[in-house]
């Protein structure tokens, strides 16, 4: 264990542990590319369909509140029949 820490040790064990870190970056490097690719694809298609969706829901704010002010008037009874 005492040779181990002598600079010459450490230098070859600092280079060692760089060639395995290089090892598993060859073979990680590649996933997470892929990984991003999909990622970058899927926000392109959340981006056109929020805008979509946007389109789909024209007016719905609108709507919400004018339901919102009906409720309070009926003191939340909005489910009742009125005869």
């Amino acid at each position: 264990m005492l040779d181990m820490m002598n600079p010459s040790a450490l230098r070859s064990r600092f280079a060692e542990l760089g060639e395995q870190r290089e090892a598993v970056l060859a073979v990680s490097a590649p996933l997470r590319e892929d990984r991003d690719a999909i990622a970058q694809t899927a926000a392109a298609r959340m981006a056109t369909l929020d805008e979509t969706i946007m389109t789909a829901e024209s007016g719905m704010f609108d709507i919400d509140q004018e339901r919102a002010m009906i409720a309070r008037a009926l003191g939340g009874r909005t489910g009742e029949v009125v005869q």
